[in-house]
This record gives C-alpha cells, sequence and structure tokens, in this order.
C-alpha cells in the first residue's frame, strides 16, 4: 500500500505525496491554499526566505489502498473539501496554527 505524506506550512496543508522518491505522486492543492498560506506568512512577519521555509512540515505518512495517482487526487479532494472558506480564514486569524 503507497504512504501518503500531506505538506504543510504551519497547519495550513499544501500538498500531497503518495510514494516516495522520483516516483511519487504528487497533488498540490487548490490555489485558496497557496494564498492562505502567503496571506499568513506575511501576517506573522515570515518575510525572507529562511523564517517562510522553517514552517513546513510534513506530517506523518500513512497507508491508503489504491493506485498512488488515484489516492493522490482522492486525498487531495478531501482536503479541499475539509478546509472551507471559513476553516483556511481562522487559520489564517490564529497565525496558521489549528485551534482546538
Amino acid at each position: 500500500m503507497p504512504e501518503v505524506t500531506i505538506v504543510y506550512w504551519r497547519d495550513i496543508p499544501a500538498q500531497v505525496i503518495v510514494g516516495k522518491g522520483r516516483r511519487a505522486a504528487k497533488v498540490q492543492l487548490p490555489e485558496r491554499f497557496e494564498q492562505a498560506i502567503d496571506r499568513c506568512a506575511m501576517k506573522v512577519g515570515a518575510k525572507d526566505a529562511d523564517a517562510y521555509l522553517a514552517e513546513w512540515s510534513k506530517a506523518p505518512p500513512y497507508e491508503v489502498e489504491g493506485e498512488a495517482e488515484e489516492v493522490a487526487k482522492t486525498e487531495a479532494a478531501r482536503l479541499d473539501a475539509t478546509y472551507d472558506t471559513a476553516r483556511l480564514k481562522a487559520l489564517i486569524e490564529s497565525e496558521g496554527r489549528a485551534v482546538s
């Protein structure tokens, strides 16, 4: 079974990676996620490359059955549905950190 890894800037998801290395299937989340990350980075003052890059992380991988490309698309669609506009705005307001 392929492993799914979600790439985050703080707690805002940005990309789904299924598999490892050059053969990994990668799906970038829609532009609204990139815009949320950029707005949040500016809000917290992460203006230079080091400050911006320091906030990127990968969640622990988990296994999902299926073809890597299909799994990547499905997981990206799930994240897109889970993180609606209101949730992304709340993340921006909380400086990119999920509030419990």
